[in-house]
């Protein structure tokens, strides 16, 4: 029953999606962007307005992403390392989908815009990217680290830092409430995805022992990743 039910919402997520990607290649923007956009912007944070955040973007996230990874590895935990080395595979399918799709950025006629992009727009790739980032390091905190008030600490930061960075997105007007959702749920796709690789990867580790060559335990389909899978082993 469980099953079945994570099941339906997978697929739910999915045609909303869905729906969300179909408006997108057929509207700029909807009247509640910018109805939502005008509303944050009229609010006045004062001097951290200036602050140009890069976080979730290329260069800010890839060095943090790079440093986890590098600690996970050095840990031990090898497998949990690569996995959150396919978060940043996952972000190099965002850019391809913006070109499919084609949406414009926020039009600085229409609301005020900190940051010029030159990019298209949806889905935002940096919504999709903390999403997958920090929903898998949440769920790996819950696997590694004991019960306890700096595993909950982290969790609570990790999962804060998604909705400020869609709003600090919105606010700054790089991208429209639209793009950050379907960002968001762009994100939690894969995460789902990833989330579900590494479980099928560890009941497999624990099925068999380590002596054993994985290639010959493997599916078929799968058998060209052995040497990989080796290594994380």
């Amino acid at each position: 029953m469980k099953v079945t039910f994570r099941r339906c919402i997978f697929v739910l997520i999915v045609a909303f999606l869905l729906f969300l990607t179909f408006e997108a290649l057929i509207t700029d923007y909807f009247s509640w962007d910018l109805t939502i956009s005008e509303w944050g912007q009229s609010k006045d944070v004062g001097s951290v307005a200036e602050y140009d955040n890069r976080m979730g973007v290329a260069g800010a996230a890839g060095v943090l992403g790079i440093i986890i990874i590098a600690l996970l590895w050095f840990k031990g935990w090898r497998a949990e390392a690569a996995f959150v080395g396919l978060v940043g595979i996952a972000d190099l399918i965002n850019p391809l989908l913006r070109e499919v799709i084609a949406r414009p950025r926020p039009d600085g006629d229409l609301i005020t815009i900190c940051r010029e992009s030159t990019d298209f727009s949806f889905p935002s790739g940096t919504a999709m990217h903390v999403v997958m980032f920090s929903g898998f390091l949440i769920y790996l905190s819950g696997r590694l680290l004991k019960p306890g008030w700096i595993r909950t600490a982290l969790q609570v930061i990790l999962g804060l830092w998604i909705p400020i960075m869609g709003t600090w997105l919105i606010y700054r007007g790089v991208h429209w409430p639209s793009d950050v959702l379907g960002g968001y749920v762009y994100g939690a796709v894969f995460l789902w995805m990833i989330i579900w690789g590494f479980k099928k990867y560890i009941t497999w580790r624990r099925a068999f022992p380590r002596d054993r060559l994985p290639r010959e335990e493997l599916p078929s389909t799968i058998r060209p990743l052995a040497w990989a899978l080796r290594l994380v082993y």
